[in-house]
């Protein structure tokens, strides 16, 4: 047998292969968080699942997009996710790449279940690059990718380091098809696997100039909201592969060069799906605690800037870095350091906020969330 193969040049491909054993304890605790997370789901309003829905999908498009070096505003995306959830909009930062963007995610979340189509997957391309270039390069919008040689590399001009080299051009539609079959057959592959496999196989195609790996994650998203709709409303995957980008480009490179074997990618996936739910769970009990909190307050009278700090207490909870302080608050709402006081002293009197214990040269303050 040869050496130095990729992964597509083995004879047995895509016949990948796995440990069950070493993924079983990960399985397990998935399909535990799942379960959980399905049940809060069914326990939330209407309004609550919503706001969580759009928390979910800005994390998931600005993740998405920063694995990839692409920084989008997150007022931008929160323009695009409102007005195609239909709630009413304070803001208006629309921009075309954010949008695209965003229409790939929620269409891979429909709950209408269509099959995912060679013209599917291109219009998905297409909307990630509504002015035909990444970046000042002009590329293939809406198609595969040509016959040159696709390779994954890093370093300077002569010193490059190549990480993998994707399968050539003239396999590539037969390929594809071939994956689109096994994406849309009801297989009897478990599912939470079946979305671990295919990210990785899309990956290892490589099918377009730019923009395989934001793809790829809308198939992964595509494969688990068939089986989980309710879940993948409430998910964010992209936002902890970006948090571990280190970590997923070490397992697919591994997975390239390594045979058919893919339980080393797996088990990092399975880890991330874990860590991503965990996080789920947190930003549904957020939206629950906030959705209280203003129904307990709806006659009480803010301003717009105390407003904007009791928002942003709630959204971040107790990952809001140390307590709000007069400095912290003046520079959130672009006041004075007299006026965020005579604010914060308001909040205070209102029984909103109260001093926190602890020391500090500042007097600090958190939220008073007794009985809410």
């Amino acid at each position: 047998m040869k050496t130095n193969q990729w992964i597509w040049q083995y004879n047995e491909w895509p016949n990948f292969y796995f440990d069950a054993g070493e993924l079983l304890s990960d399985i397990a605790v998935v399909s535990q968080l799942i379960g959980g997370l399905e049940a809060i789901s069914r326990t939330i309003s209407d309004e609550e699942q919503i706001a969580a829905q759009e928390c979910v999908l800005a994390d998931d498009a600005l993740g998405t997009s920063a694995i990839e070096g692409e920084i989008l505003r997150r007022s931008s995306v929160r323009t695009s996710i409102r007005k195609r959830l239909g709630l009413a909009g304070e803001l208006d930062d629309w921009d075309e790449r954010a949008d695209g963007l965003v229409s790939m995610l929620m269409d891979a979340r429909d709950k209408v279940r269509k099959p995912l189509t060679v013209e599917r997957l291109l219009g998905w391309h297409a909307a990630l690059f509504p002015t035909g270039y990444s970046g000042l390069k002009k590329i293939r919008v809406g198609n595969y990718r040509g016959k040159e040689e696709m390779q994954i590399v890093s370093g300077p001009i002569g010193k490059e380091k190549v990480h993998y080299i994707a399968l050539p051009e003239n396999i590539l539609v037969s390929e594809m098809d071939r994956f689109l079959q096994w994406i849309n057959d009801a297989n009897q592959q478990n599912t939470i696997l079946k979305a671990g496999i295919a990210h990785l196989w899309f990956i290892m195609i490589h099918p377009f100039d730019d923009g395989n790996g934001r793809v790829g994650r809308a198939v992964t998203d595509f494969i688990l909201a068939e089986k989980y709709p309710t879940l993948m409303r409430i998910v964010s995957f992209s936002k902890h592969i970006s948090i571990d980008r280190k970590g997923y480009y070490y397992a697919l490179e591994a997975s390239g060069k390594n045979g058919l074997d893919i339980t080393l990618w797996l088990k990092w996936f399975l880890r991330m799906l874990i860590t991503a739910m965990r996080e789920s769970q947190w930003v549904v009990e957020r939206v629950v605690v906030k959705a209280c909190f203003w129904q307990k307050h709806k006659d009480t009278s803010f301003n717009a800037r105390q407003l904007k700090a009791i928002n942003r207490l709630l959204d971040t909870g107790e990952k809001f870095e140390g307590a709000m302080t007069t400095r912290k608050y003046a520079g959130m709402t672009k006041c004075s350091k007299v006026t965020a006081s005579r604010d914060l002293g308001d909040l205070v009197e209102k029984n909103i906020l109260q001093k926190s214990t602890g020391g500090g040269r500042s007097t600090s303050y958190e939220l008073n969330l007794v009985n809410e």
